[in-house]
């Protein structure tokens, strides 16, 4: 995302990571049910605090958003089901036709390699698997936490009801040594399982690449997890979410333009949000999947995020892969 000489974000559009504050919720359920009693008072007193007017801005907002033109997923037409090693799943994932508002639910299992990270059984982040027994993930999901305390979940669709899902705890990780937390720069960590998981058509490998210009500015992109959906929404989708974004160019996001390490990407209403963090954003490379993006931190959840680029540590990624 941001340049060798460490880009400094404006103090008031700090950039905020993407996994999932407990903390944060605890307060903002606190004040939705205050505005809640309220709302209901008032309701009772006929003075029902502008709810028309409220509903009427909805409607404006939901026709302008329908008018908007559909972005299109990227081109792979790998043979589904077949013998490819990575990027390719044994269910071909379906986008929809219409105008994507927070992202839809993804056909289930089309993603295998996408995997749900737990602490102490609590949600926290996302990954993605690039051998059986390592995944990757942004290091601000895991930096400064007890390895045996991390659960990756794989095979996963629905929170509620997964049958084919496989659980795994971590035995040891590798956060990047020259992470920075307070600008999320080298954003990437390496884990290793206690074991392999089993190979199934509900669970398989991204494909990653070298090539450091990758993704290109424009690229379409998708994006995946089980983060929330809004920044005013508290409910966790129990499926897979999926949606398409395009990368955009450094300067539209301040970024520098001889960064190499970040990217930022996104669409019209269309981002990753808590809950979203260490999840894979995915390009088409030699017609396979390929993660090319880690979801890292933002400002909001409707505009453009900003993404760790991947090729860039393949050595850091080869060299744990092989040594944890």
């Amino acid at each position: 995302m941001l340049s060798h000489s460490r880009y400094r974000y404006p103090i008031v559009r700090q950039p905020q990571p993407r996994q999932i504050n407990w903390k944060l919720w605890a307060g903002i359920i606190a004040c939705i049910v205050i505005l809640v009693i309220i709302v209901v008072i008032a309701l009772a007193l006929g003075l029902g605090l502008g709810l028309g007017l409220r509903n009427s801005s909805d409607s404006s907002s939901s026709s302008s958003s329908s008018s908007t033109s559909v972005l299109s997923a990227p081109s792979v037409s790998c043979t589904y089901g077949g013998s490819a090693t990575c990027g390719c799943a044994s269910i071909q994932p379906s986008f929809a036709s219409s105008r994507i508002i927070n992202g839809y639910s993804a056909v289930a299992n089309s993603w295998p390699w996408t995997i749900i990270l737990y602490y102490n059984n609590a949600q926290r982040c996302g990954g993605f698997l690039v051998t059986y027994q390592h995944v990757i993930t942004a290091a601000h999901c895991v930096d400064g936490l007890t390895a045996s305390s991390i659960q990756i979940y794989a095979g996963v669709h629905s929170l509620s009801s997964s049958p084919y899902k496989q659980y795994r705890t971590v035995t040891s990780m590798q956060v990047h040594p020259s992470y920075d937390s307070s600008k999320y720069t080298n954003d990437i960590a390496v884990l290793k399982l206690t074991s392999s998981f089993n190979t199934t058509a509900y669970v398989g490998l991204c494909c990653l690449t070298s090539d450091t210009s990758l993704p290109a500015t424009d690229d379409h992109a998708v994006i995946v997890g089980w983060g929330t959906t809004s920044t005013s929404s508290i409910v966790i989708p129990d499926t897979l979410q999926q949606a398409v974004i395009q990368v955009k160019s450094a300067s539209s996001c301040g970024i520098s333009s001889t960064s190499n390490i970040q990217f930022c990407a996104g669409y019209t209403n269309t981002d990753t949000c808590q809950g979203d963090s260490g999840g894979p954003l995915m390009t088409a490379v030699n017609n396979s999947w390929t993660c090319t993006g880690i979801v890292s931190s933002g400002v909001g959840c409707t505009g453009s995020g900003f993404y760790t680029r991947v090729s860039y540590y393949r050595s850091f990624i080869s060299t744990y892969v092989a040594s944890l």
